[in-house]
C-alpha cells in the first residue's frame, strides 16, 4: 500500500472530528493509501518546514500533502515568505524521491469569524482575505511552472458571490465542519484519481 503524509495546520490535523472523518482519513480510504497525518492546529509554514525532515523525509512516503498559509497571514506574514516555506518542502520531498502535492488554503467565513469572541487577524479580515487571495494565486502559478501536482480547494468554498459557503465551516467560520472535511476529501481525491491513476 503507497503512503500519504499530509503537512498541515487545524484544517489538515481536524482535531474537532473523530478520527476517521477528517478529509485526510477519507483521502486514504477511498483510494486505498496509507495516511499519516501531520497537521498541527496554529501551525505556521515555518513550524512545518522545520518538522517536515524528521516527521516527513524520515518516513519516506509516496506522496506528501502540503497544505498551510492561513495562520501565517493571521500574523500578517508576507506572502513570499510562505511561498518560499511551501516550495522549499516541496523541493525537499523531490530530492527524497517523494513526491509533493500543494493543496490550496480554504477561505475564511468572515462574517461567522467576527461573530466570535477571539481576537482577529493581525491587520484584519479584509487584508488577510486579500492576502489569501494572492497566495492561492501564486501557488498556482508557481506549482503549474514547477510541474508540482495543485489541488484547488479554496475555490469549491467560495459561493457565486465569491464568498465562503457558511454551511462548510464550524461556527468560528475558519474551520471546515463535516461537511466541509467531506469537500475537502472530495477534491483531493478527485485530483489524485485524474493525476495519479487512484
Amino acid at each position: 500500500m503507497k503512503q500519504l503524509a499530509c503537512m498541515g495546520d487545524s484544517i489538515t490535523e481536524g482535531a474537532d472530528f473523530v478520527k476517521g472523518h477528517t478529509w485526510p482519513a477519507l483521502v486514504g480510504n477511498a483510494c486505498a493509501l496509507d495516511v499519516t497525518n501531520f497537521g498541527i492546529g496554529g501551525d505556521t509554514t515555518p513550524g512545518m518546514l522545520a518538522r517536515f525532515y524528521p516527521e516527513v523525509i524520515q518516513l519516506k512516503p509516496d506522496y506528501v500533502f502540503i497544505m498551510g498559509g492561513t495562520n501565517d497571514l493571521w500574523w500578517d506574514w508576507e506572502v513570499k515568505t510562505i511561498l518560499g516555506n511551501i516550495f522549499s518542502m516541496c523541493f525537499q520531498a523531490r530530492y527524497h524521491d517523494i513526491t509533493p502535492i500543494i493543496g490550496l488554503p480554504i477561505p475564511v467565513d468572515v462574517e461567522s469569524a467576527r461573530n466570535t469572541d477571539f481576537s482577529g487577524p493581525l491587520q484584519g479580515y479584509e487584508r488577510m482575505t486579500e492576502m489569501l487571495t494572492e497566495l492561492v494565486d501564486k501557488l498556482t502559478t508557481y506549482a503549474t511552472d514547477s510541474e508540482i501536482p495543485v489541488v484547488d480547494v479554496h475555490r469549491p468554498f467560495l459561493g457565486d458571490d465569491q464568498q465562503a459557503i457558511s454551511t462548510m465551516y464550524l461556527d468560528d467560520g475558519l474551520h471546515p465542519n463535516q461537511k466541509g472535511h467531506q469537500l475537502i476529501a472530495a477534491g483531493i481525491i478527485r485530483s489524485l484519481r485524474e493525476i495519479f491513476r487512484f
